[in-house]
C-alpha cells in the first residue's frame, strides 16, 4: 500500500512496476484518499489508464487498485492529538493497513512513527532499496540509478550514511 509522496516519487522515476516485481505483488494499492491527493499532481492524467476501482478490472496496464476507506475509524486506533497531524492520504493508507495487516510504503517520517506507534508496518524509500537489495531483488546498480533518479527527478536526498548503506 503507497502513501501519495512514495507513489509520486517512484512515478515520476518511473519505476512503480519495480514495487510489484520485488514485491511480489500483482497489485499496488491506494485508499481513494490518495487518489484524491494524486489529482492534484501534474502527472494525474498519466497515471489514470493504470487504476482500476475494481479488481475484475486489474491487469498488465491496470495494476494500481484504489480502494475506499472510512478516515472515521482512525479515532479508535489512533491518538486524536496524532490525527490532525497527519494528511487524509496518510490516514487513508493507516486505515487499510489496520484493516488487511499490510505494509505501508510512506515517505513522511512523522506519518511512518505514527503508524508503528499503532502497531502498523510502515516503511520509507532507503528501507524499501535496502530491504530487496538484501533480498537479492534489487542490484546495487539499479539502487545506484534510483538515487540518481530520486535526486534530479524529485529532488529526494538520502543521507550520506544512508547512501553508503545502500551502495555496499
Amino acid at each position: 500500500m503507497l502513501d501519495t509522496d512514495f507513489f509520486s516519487s517512484f512515478f515520476k522515476i518511473g519505476r512503480l512496476k519495480l514495487i510489484l516485481n520485488v514485491s511480489g505483488e500483482e497489485k499496488l494499492v491506494i485508499p481513494k484518499t490518495v487518489y484524491d491527493e494524486l489529482k492534484w499532481t501534474g502527472f494525474f492524467d498519466e497515471i489514470l489508464c493504470r487504476i482500476s476501482f475494481s479488481e475484475d478490472d486489474l491487469g498488465n496496464e491496470r495494476y494500481i487498485l484504489v480502494k475506499t476507506v472510512d478516515l472515521s475509524i482512525c479515532a479508535d486506533f489512533i491518538d486524536p492529538k496524532e490525527i490532525t497531524h497527519l494528511g487524509k492520504g496518510e490516514l487513508g493508507c493507516m486505515v487499510l493497513a489496520e484493516e488487511h495487516g499490510a505494509e505501508i510504503l510512506i515517505s513522511d517520517k512523522r506519518a511512518r512513527q505514527v503508524a508503528r506507534t499503532n502497531m502498523l508496518k510502515a516503511i520509507s524509500i532507503p528501507t524499501f532499496l535496502l530491504r530487496h537489495k538484501r533480498r537479492g531483488k534489487i542490484s546495487i546498480e539499479e539502487i545506484k540509478g534510483i538515487i540518481k533518479d530520486l535526486r534530479e527527478r524529485d529532488l529526494y536526498e538520502f543521507s550520506k550514511e544512508v547512501e553508503d548503506e545502500l551502495l555496499h
